[in-house]
């Protein structure tokens, strides 16, 4: 099964069902079942960028570095051109 890494706070996000749209600079032809990985990188919850994502997670969650913490499933991979952002803007 393929292994995807994600970035904390956005993979527990993923596991959680409450992001549903992974970005990435290179495409894949893979659909189907895949381990979501929560990478290493630590998060810097004094940041602001990161406040109103950490509310999205249930009270005292604690973060798994470094582990492979779902699954999900790869549906599509889709091109992000101007008609896919602002139909997508306000989800």
């Amino acid at each position: 099964m393929k292994v995807l890494s994600i970035k904390e706070p956005f993979a527990s996000l993923v596991c959680l069902g409450k992001k549903k749209i992974e970005i990435r600079s290179w495409k894949t032809n893979y659909r189907g079942r895949i381990y979501v990985h929560a990478s290493l990188k630590k998060v810097v919850v004094k940041d602001d960028r990161y406040r109103k994502l950490l509310k999205l997670l249930p009270e005292n969650y604690n973060f798994k570095y470094g582990k492979i913490i779902c699954k999900a499933n790869l549906v599509d991979c889709i091109y992000m051109d101007d008609e896919f952002l602002k139909k997508n803007k306000n989800e």
